[in-house]
């Protein structure tokens, strides 16, 4: 009897483990970073709770493309809470450049509820121009419990390249952010993109003809 006691100690330690696994992973709250990251003109910003128990900027970090032509502004990221709506706005740095397309993921971890986030607003600023940002994709929730929380991400296009972006990000009722990770990159579409538009302007002129 006692042999087979021992015998299911390491499975228990296993399923113990296994169920850790998905909490530790997301507490990181960097499961998906882009393919962009580190290219030039790209942008690196990660939000936190400390172990003080603070939400604050941890790091952030730019790649230049060493033309002199290109320049970072606002120099620096940074986020305000609004009490009174629950909601975080989040202003993370752009390059100037004549690049026509910018890409930003945003991956969110929460706490406090295993429901997603209400609502995600992006909102460009090009030449005093307001210019919204497009999500093209986000992922389905993945859902913690023990403490409850959970994570999700979103790919936001802006066109034109704006200046620097705005997030606004409204959680559900009794949630708390735990941790913030933010891409950005200028770039040019690609051109599966480029030739979709071209396939779309060429039949666009055959019909006016007809």
């Amino acid at each position: 009897m006692k042999a087979q006691t021992n015998k299911l100690i390491p499975s228990y330690l296993f399923v113990a483990i296994m169920l850790a696994i998905p909490w530790s992973f997301a507490a990181g709250d960097d499961l998906n970073p882009p393919p962009y990251r580190g290219d030039p003109l790209s942008v690196h910003a990660h939000w936190s709770t400390g172990t003080s128990g603070q939400f604050g900027l941890m790091n952030f970090s730019w790649v230049d493309d060493n033309d002199p032509s290109t320049q970072l502004y606002p120099s620096e990221p940074f986020y305000l809470f609004d009490p009174a709506s629950g909601g975080y706005d989040f202003q993370i740095p752009n390059f100037i450049d004549e690049l026509p397309l910018k890409l930003l993921r945003l991956q969110l971890t929460w706490e406090g509820t295993t429901q997603p986030p209400v609502s995600i607003v992006a909102l460009g600023q090009d030449l005093g121009q307001v210019v919204p940002g497009i999500v093209t994709y986000y992922s389905s929730p993945l859902v913690f419990t023990q403490p409850d929380g959970g994570y999700q991400y979103f790919d936001i296009e802006f066109r034109p390249n704006p200046d620097f972006e705005m997030l606004h990000i409204e959680l559900a009722p009794d949630a708390q952010l735990a941790q913030v990770v933010i891409d950005s990159v200028s770039t040019i579409p690609e051109p599966a993109t480029m030739g979709l538009l071209g396939i779309g302007a060429m039949t666009l002129l055959i019909r006016r003809k007809r």
